[in-house]
């Protein structure tokens, strides 16, 4: 008697199984797009948008040069984390926000043992020192300072070439010279590079 009624309630069990395992097989959802399917949820806000960070953390780069005609310069690189430009795109239905991060640039040159000028480089210094650059160098961020090396053996002043680039696109870039006299006058020209 117990092995019948033993019998039936593992018959009812396998069959109660089967029951509730092929009524969940998401065949509700299969006509559904998987857009939809992350609104029913609550989860499409989540899905359908992208943010990335250029560079993720911060970073930066110092470089120190003894010049043999008696300069010392000495820039220091480094990433506004608080400064960026974004830039969108829609890739199928996900929107990709990149925020390009803003390099900054503080610049120190000696002569003879003497700060001549010690400023920070970036797109605020450009536009106050030159008209009608502030709204040109807006989607750019800068990308180098260095020493500009056609005009090393000058004692007269140093020269440092300042490049702007738009992020991603190296093609498209601004280029300046700053001259800085050996008594701490300077003067920023823009110029025209390929590459």
């Amino acid at each position: 008697m117990y092995k019948i009624l033993y019998h039936n309630i593992l018959q009812f069990s396998i069959l109660l199984l089967i029951v509730t395992c092929s009524s969940c097989d998401g065949r509700d959802k299969s006509h559904k797009k998987p857009k939809q399917i992350l609104a029913d949820n609550g989860l499409l806000e989540s899905f359908s948008e992208r943010i990335n960070y250029v560079p993720e953390h911060y970073t930066e780069t110092v470089t120190d040069t003894i010049l043999h005609t008696g300069y010392h310069v000495r820039i220091k690189s480094y990433t506004d984390m608080n400064s960026n430009i974004l830039t969108t795109e829609k890739k199928d239905s996900l929107d990709i926000k990149t925020f390009f991060r803003t390099p900054v640039a503080e610049v120190a040159v000696d002569f003879k043992n003497e700060t001549i000028f010690n400023h920070i480089i970036s797109k605020t210094f450009i536009s106050d020192k030159l008209e009608n650059v502030s709204e040109a160098l807006h989607p750019y961020q800068l990308k180098s300072v260095w020493i500009d090396d056609d005009h090393i053996a000058s004692t007269d002043t140093v020269q440092m070439q300042i490049l702007f680039c738009k992020p991603n696109v190296i093609s498209d870039h601004k280029s300046f010279l700053l001259s800085i006299s050996k008594t701490g006058d300077y003067k920023i020209t823009e110029i025209k590079t390929k590459f």
